[in-house]
């Protein structure tokens, strides 16, 4: 056998055995379609839709150290908060359907001790009926509104008879106006099915809003009003709150409380004020400072009406610096007196400093 006649043969052979191979070769499937997120704009900024579905989600929160010092105890009291909220919404022919959650912990000042995670709010909504768990709508209004948290923008608010609720409401939008009728729980069922009634109307505007707040505690059978106005100050490019509270029995669940004393009369020990007076001034000072000053006024029941306190008056302030987006550190502090009808005067005062970071 020749070279010539080698090289034919060993061609032949190769191109055989390709064809034996080709016959069994294995074809890659193709790549199924991958869904990417979507930003979902209906709703505002941070929606997305959830994946195969028209569902928006948005997934928002914070952590937070704070630092807090308060008259009469020795040492400090730390606490680390961490906060996740879930807010689902998509669009019916009944209106917008909503679920809210949120999800907080709490670690406090005990040294080695984990604190559980605890559901703070739960909330469901169709069109403007809403129900579940979250603030008393006399402190604030689900969905929002100008007249929601205290008179003084501070993270305390002043005193305003904050409070969370089972409840089941509905509110009217139109335009700038909104209402609001909202059956609360009572703060002593037993025996007892009539709620709590809230009733809320306000309206926002260019130049502030006005609001009226109205609650029914069925248990002591008394009333609380909050009402006032917030401006804004075209000149300075700040905001003023001003208002008040009144409530006609010292037990009372939609009242302010006077200073020393915090949240709701109908779940703490604090004393109700009679009426009480509030103003606010908010001002930024730099694209990244700003600072607010409050002052806000108690009158007390007369001790016919068991009241034990006569005045008293309650300063805070804050100065809030944000260096970067979602970032913010906290200075606040306030000034609380009251006197007794018998002229005996007691002070207090605490302050803090959070660092805290938003997403």
């Amino acid at each position: 056998m020749n070279i010539k006649s080698l090289l034919i043969g060993s061609a032949a052979a190769l191109v055989a055995v390709s064809g034996a191979r080709a016959a069994d070769a294995i074809v890659a499937a193709e790549p199924e379609p991958v869904e990417y997120v979507r930003v979902c704009d209906a709703f505002g900024t941070g929606f997305f839709f959830i994946p195969g579905t028209e569902t928006c989600l948005n997934i928002n929160g914070y952590v937070r150290f704070r630092v807090t010092a308060t008259n009469g105890t020795a040492g400090y009291t730390q606490n680390t908060r961490a906060r996740i909220n879930f807010d689902a919404r998509s669009e019916t022919e009944m209106g917008t359907l909503q679920g809210y959650i949120r999800l907080q912990s709490n670690s406090g000042n005990v040294a080695g001790r984990d604190t559980a995670v605890v559901t703070d709010q739960a909330v469901l909504r169709l069109g403007g009926l809403f129900m579940g768990y979250t603030e008393s709508a006399f402190a604030a209004l689900y969905g929002g509104g100008v007249g929601n948290w205290g008179f003084i923008q501070t993270d305390t608010g002043g005193v305003y008879g904050y409070q969370q609720r089972q409840q089941i409401g509905y509110r009217y939008d139109a335009g700038a106006f909104y209402a609001a009728l909202v059956l609360e729980h009572d703060s002593n069922p037993t025996g007892n099915w009539a709620p709590d009634v809230v009733g809320v109307l306000g309206v926002t505007q260019g130049w502030g809003g006005a609001f009226v707040h109205l609650g029914y505690d069925e248990t002591s059978k008394a009333t609380g009003v909050k009402a006032g106005v917030e401006l804004a100050v075209a000149a300075t490019g700040g905001s003023v709150r001003l208002g008040g509270f009144y409530s006609n029995k010292v037990s009372n669940a939609y009242s302010a409380g006077m200073p020393g004393g915090t949240g709701s009369v109908g779940t703490t020990t604090a004393e109700a004020a009679n009426w009480s007076a509030a103003i606010g001034y908010t001002q930024d000072i730099t694209e990244t400072v700003n600072a607010t000053i409050g002052y806000q006024y108690f009158d007390g029941f007369s001790v016919a009406n068991a009241g034990t306190i006569k005045n008293a008056h309650l300063v805070e302030g804050a100065i809030s610096w944000t260096p970067v987006t979602n970032f913010n550190v906290r200075l606040e502090g306030n000034y609380g007196q009251q006197t007794s009808h018998a002229g005996v005067k007691t002070t207090t005062s605490s302050g803090f400093v959070w660092v805290r970071r938003s997403f």
